[in-house]
């Protein structure tokens, strides 16, 4: 893989611009080897876990799954925008993994559009695609090795084919 440098393909469109890889990995489990990958080759990068700002709550956490966890959710998810987007307009390459598809993925359009970064949305699955995820948007990695899902989502970033629209 080619490592991105100023003047060469960036998540921003080129010229030392920042933007925003938000990567959907249910089967990372907040561990993702391609995002990992991805934060390495991109230059210079940031790798941020939706679920780390969920962690930091040291008082009062409640089970991210429970109907009563939203406010609390919702809060975690727009404070991993404010960030991602915070380093993109620094000309950082973000990456922000997330296990699964953020229910509040407009924060993220919303923190795209105030900033002017670019916003790329991509969902890893095997087999058929979520059904919260836009069929544009997914990759199916079914046969692929981390390095090969890795170089198809860096071909993917470089074409703009995942660009999220405001």
């Amino acid at each position: 893989m080619n490592r991105t440098t100023v003047g060469g393909p960036e998540l921003g469109g080129g010229r030392g611009a920042g933007g925003v890889l938000v990567l959907v990995d249910p089967s990372g489990a907040g561990n993702s080897p391609v995002a990992e990958l991805l934060a390495r080759e991109l230059n210079p990068s940031v790798h941020l876990r939706t679920d780390d700002f969920l962690r930091v709550i040291r008082s009062g956490q409640l089970p991210p799954h429970l109907p009563e966890a939203g406010r609390q959710n919702a809060t975690a998810l727009a404070a991993a925008a404010q960030a991602a987007f915070a380093y993109a307009t620094r000309g950082y390459q973000v990456v922000v993994e997330s296990p699964a598809v953020p229910a509040a993925l407009d924060t993220f359009r919303r923190e795209s559009r105030a900033t002017g970064a670019a916003l790329h949305y991509i969902v890893l699955h095997t087999g058929p695609a979520p059904e919260d995820a836009a069929p544009s948007h997914t990759l199916d990695t079914s046969g692929l090795t981390v390095e090969t899902t890795a170089k198809t989502v860096l071909t993917a970033l470089t074409r703009r084919t995942h660009l999220l629209g405001w």
